[in-house]
């Protein structure tokens, strides 16, 4: 029961995850997306998600070759971890890159974009009164 468990479980994930890691690994997204985000942080996107997919195999493929539980869940917790870690660097490495790239790109007048101070707020612009009103409370 347990073999046919694992063997669903690798079936249906690579049916789902590996098809949208090599999408994104392509650049191929809806339009949307591509409108939102560079072509770069979508590919380290899909490679992000084919470390995920690795790091979500490792149980079935390990149990499936038949290798001891007593070493598997010694190296296994391990070797998740450090998939997922690895995944998260990839997304937040891709993020910061992609924040620091708009804050200092030049606009049309030239000088470059100073980050922005608060969500919705642009730099230098100063709050109404009622948004004064209501952090002072």
């Amino acid at each position: 029961m347990v073999k046919i468990f694992l063997w669903c479980w690798t079936g249906l994930l690579t049916m789902t995850v590996l098809p949208f890691a090599v999408a994104a690994m392509r650049g191929w997204a809806p339009r949307r997306t591509r409108g939102r985000q560079p072509r770069a942080r979508l590919q380290v996107q899909g490679v992000s998600l084919l470390v995920l997919y690795v790091a979500a195999m490792l149980h079935p493929v390990f149990r499936i070759a038949g290798i001891l539980r007593e070493d598997t869940d010694f190296f296994l917790p391990i070797l998740f971890a450090a998939l997922m870690f690895l995944a998260m660097g990839l997304q937040g490495g891709a993020a910061l890159n992609d924040w620091f790239n708009r804050a200092h790109a030049p606009n049309a007048s030239g000088p470059p974009i100073a980050p922005r101070s608060a969500p919705g707020l642009k730099a230098g612009a100063k709050r109404s009164t009622e948004t004064q009103a209501h952090a002072h409370e």
